[in-house]
C-alpha cells in the first residue's frame, strides 16, 4: 500500500499527509494503525472535496508548501475524485484584504415568510452602511407583514408575492429590486457575526474578485455544535456578489445563482451561522422540507433524519494562532 510504504520511509523530519475522498478507505488505514505506528503522519478523509479543501487551507497546509502526489493506484471515478481535489487545492490561491473599502453602495436582500421568528433581530444584525434591504414575503400585498423599518435606518422595500414553491423566481424578483453596486442576501434564520462584517465590506473592493462564498455552519444541537456530514459543511453558499443585468437564479429549488462575471472564491474564516435548529421545532422544519418535496414535483425527497450527527465548531475553524485570508478559487468546473 503506498501510504504505508510512504510512512515508513519518509525521514524524521518530513511530514506526510494524506488525504481520501473515501472514508472507508481511511478506516482500512486506521484498523492498519498506520496512524499510530508512524510519527508525523496526518490522516485527512472527508467525502466532500470541499471540506477537504477547507480543512488543509484552515491547518495552515498549501500547495506552494506542499509536495503533492496522486496516488497512481486510483483509477475510474475515484481516480476522477481525487484529481479534482488536487486541482483546486493547487489553483487556489489566498489574496489580501483591501485595507480601505472604495465608495460603493451595497445592497441586502431577503426572501421571507411573515411568521419567521426573531425577524427584528435579523434586520438589526445588517450594518448601518447598508443602504437598502430588499424583503421579498411570501404571501398576496394585501396580508399583513412585520413592521420593520424601525429597527434599521437604511430604506427597506417591502416586496409581496407567493412563494409558489419556486424559490428561483422569488429570488429573482428580490435581485430586480437591487439597486447596489454589490449585493449580499441571508435568510431569516442566517447570521453573520458582528466583527465579520467590516472585512465583507471591504472585499466588495478586491478588484480579482466579483463574487464571495461563504462556509455554512448549521448549529445543532447547540449554538457550540455544527452538523456534519451529508454535504452540510462546508455548505459554501455564493451570498455575496456584484450585480449586474445578467444575474438570475435558476431552479425551482436548492436555487443558483447564474450570469456572474469574472472569478469567486471564498471568505474562509466568516462562516454563515444557520440557526433554524434553535429558532425552529423540529414540527416546523419537517414541513418546510416537506413544502420544498412538493416544489421538486416528486424528483427529490427531503427527510430530517433521526441521527443528526455533529462537531464542536473549534474543529472546523481556523486556528485560532493564524489568520485565514480569502481563498480566490481557481477556473475549473467541480462536479
Amino acid at each position: 500500500m503506498l501510504a504505508k510504504a510512504l510512512a515508513e520511509n519518509k525521514k524524521t523530519n518530513q511530514e506526510l499527509l494524506i488525504c481520501d475522498l473515501y472514508p472507508e478507505h481511511i478506516r482500512t488505514l486506521t484498523q492498519n494503525k498506520l496512524d499510530q505506528s508512524h510519527e508525523n503522519c496526518i490522516l485527512l478523509t472527508d467525502s466532500s472535496v470541499w471540506a477537504i479543501l477547507l480543512l488543509l487551507i484552515q491547518n495552515g497546509y498549501s500547495a506552494s508548501e506542499s509536495h503533492l502526489i496522486l496516488n497512481p493506484g486510483l483509477d475510474g471515478k475515484s481516480k476522477n475524485k481525487h484529481q479534482n481535489l488536487q486541482k483546486l487545492f493547487s489553483g487556489s490561491k489566498q489574496v489580501s484584504i483591501p485595507t480601505q473599502p472604495l465608495p460603493c453602495k451595497i445592497s441586502a436582500a431577503a426572501i421571507l415568510s411573515p411568521d419567521e421568528p426573531q425577524l427584528e433581530d435579523f434586520i438589526r444584525h445588517f450594518p448601518d452602511w447598508i443602504t437598502e434591504i430588499i424583503l421579498v414575503w411570501d404571501c398576496i400585498e394585501s396580508a399583513p407583514v412585520p413592521k420593520l423599518q424601525r429597527f434599521h435606518r437604511a430604506e427597506i422595500i417591502n416586496i409581496h408575492h407567493p412563494l409558489d414553491a419556486d424559490f428561483s423566481a422569488q429570488r429573482n424578483r428580490m435581485l430586480k429590486n437591487c439597486s447596489g453596486e454589490w449585493i449580499i442576501y441571508l435568510d431569516a434564520d442566517e447570521r453573520l457575526h458582528p466583527e465579520s462584517w467590516d472585512e465583507i465590506r471591504l472585499m466588495t473592493s478586491c478588484e480579482a474578485c466579483n463574487g464571495w462564498y461563504f462556509p455554512r455552519m448549521t448549529f445543532y444541537p447547540d449554538q457550540n455544535h455544527c452538523r456534519i456530514g451529508y454535504g452540510l459543511w462546508p455548505d459554501l453558499q455564493l451570498r455575496l456578489f456584484k450585480n449586474n443585468c445578467n444575474l438570475r437564479f435558476v431552479n425551482k429549488i436548492h436555487e443558483q445563482l447564474t450570469g456572474l462575471q469574472g472569478a469567486s472564491g471564498i471568505l474562509m474564516d466568516i462562516p454563515i451561522h444557520h440557526l433554524t435548529h434553535l429558532l425552529k421545532s423540529r414540527e416546523k422544519i419537517e414541513s418546510k422540507l416537506e413544502n420544498f418535496n412538493l416544489s421538486t414535483g416528486g424528483h427529490f425527497s427531503h427527510q430530517l433524519g433521526s441521527e443528526l450527527p455533529s462537531i464542536a465548531n473549534n474543529l472546523l475553524s481556523p486556528r485560532k494562532e493564524r489568520k485565514v485570508g480569502p481563498l480566490l478559487l481557481p477556473d475549473i468546473c467541480m462536479s
